[in-house]
């Protein structure tokens, strides 16, 4: 018989795995703004996991004998309360870092076009009377 969590445990791993992933999603925006792209996609898989970690502890917790403790017991409350504020904390980090993403993405592009009207000008041909075709 495999054995179950105490609801206290499971609220501390839940407390870790969010910080992991606050931890990852400031590296990821440092990452972007200091212009380290190819780190990217390695901090992305690693919140990937720590996100999937936190989704398996919240579907413990859901599921769990003495979830009723959570609100009931003042301590836990408190704890779950704190652990809905990373979250949000968490969730707004997200938003700033695809801000910054999109950002980035669009000088990128701006870039990209300047380039090409710059080189499709220095391929202008002329004819014979110095006119451009």
């Amino acid at each position: 018989m495999t054995e179950v969590a105490s609801v206290n445990q499971l609220l501390d791993d839940m407390a870790e795995s969010l910080d992991r992933l606050a931890l990852l999603q400031q590296r990821e925006l440092n990452a972007i703004v200091d212009r380290e792209h190819a780190d990217v996609p390695a901090i992305t898989s690693e919140k990937e996991k720590a996100l999937a970690e936190v989704t398996r502890l919240d579907t413990l917790l859901s599921e769990h004998p003495d979830k009723d403790t959570l609100k009931e017991d003042p301590q836990l409350a408190t704890a779950v309360e704190s652990i809905k504020q990373t979250l949000a904390n968490i969730q707004h980090q997200n938003q700033v870092n695809e801000r910054v993403v999109q950002s980035t993405l669009n000088s990128i592009d701006q870039l990209k076009q300047s380039i090409l009207q710059s080189a499709r000008k220095d391929s202008l041909t002329y004819n014979s009377k110095g006119k451009i075709r």
